[in-house]
């Protein structure tokens, strides 16, 4: 920062003195703020990110010159689908750019960008916090997919079978397992769990060497279908279809870089589902 230790604590001292507030409080972790120095640090936040958004709205972007790393959260298979798509639009457009896809859940990717640790990210959402920007990208139906050896299931799958069946889950996909949840609730359905797996790319692999079954997006089943030997089935009850949206913090919302790569997974997630 270039200010000694002694000038720091004498500015921290004249800061007390005028909110009258001790604002850093010792602890059994080291030193804390006070609520009126997270109450404060919420306004100076906000002063700096609007002080940052002018100054880097001025600026322009040039993809094909910028060495600008961006951070982009996706659950894990996301990354395998549309990190190929990624690398061949970089490489064409923007050679010198960078990438880093970190496999996120929406919680956890909501205090990534705010924290400022990602750029946006890419999920299923339900409630954003109010300084955060969103957009959507494509909606998603829910399927049922198993081995195309699977004794039991052979092209269809009805309500009875779906409840008769061993199911595999995994946990971490929040937003998507509520929807399921609720669509299972309300035509008071149950499943048989056999399974459950805390990551999203075993799920193929496992289904196409079990008699197990897993209610997925047509998004994680598709490009497993033919690899894997596995059955895409209807679901034997209505559900709603998921709601898949890119989102980052607003002090980003008029940077130039954010903007280019905004349009840039837009007219990505377009060429793949065209």
């Amino acid at each position: 920062m270039g200010i000694s230790q002694p000038a720091v604590s004498h500015a921290i001292q004249r800061l007390r003195d005028s909110v009258g507030d001790p604002l850093f409080i010792r602890s059994g972790k080291g030193v804390e703020p006070t609520a009126r120095a997270d109450e404060m640090a919420a306004y100076v936040r906000e002063s700096l990110e609007s002080a940052m958004a002018a100054i880097t709205a001025s600026q322009g972007f040039d993809p094909a010159a910028s060495n600008r790393v961006f951070h982009v959260g996706l659950p894990d298979h996301a990354v395998a689908k549309y990190a190929p798509l990624i690398h061949a639009a970089f490489s064409h457009r923007a050679p010198k750019l960078g990438i880093h896809l970190h496999d996120v859940q929406t919680p956890e990717a909501i205090r990534l960008v705010e924290q400022g640790d990602i750029d946006m990210a890419a999920n299923v959402i339900e409630d954003l916090p109010k300084r955060f920007k969103s957009m959507p990208l494509f909606t998603s139906q829910i399927v049922v997919i198993a081995s195309n050896e699977n004794p039991f299931i052979k092209g269809k799958i009805d309500l009875a079978g779906y409840q008769k069946a061993r199911h595999l889950m995994y946990s971490t996909s929040q937003p998507m397992n509520k929807t399921l949840d609720e669509g299972l609730a309300k035509w008071d359905i149950t499943r048989d769990i056999g399974m459950t797996i805390s990551g999203h790319l075993a799920v193929p692999v496992i289904i196409a060497h079990s008699d197990l079954i897993a209610t997925v997006t047509q998004e994680l089943a598709e490009p497993y279908v033919e690899k894997y030997g596995l059955q895409m089935l209807k679901l034997p009850f209505d559900i709603p279809d998921i709601q898949v949206s890119l989102f980052w913090h607003e002090r980003n919302d008029r940077d130039a870089g954010h903007q280019w790569l905004r349009e840039m997974a837009v007219k990505m997630t377009l060429q793949e589902r065209h």
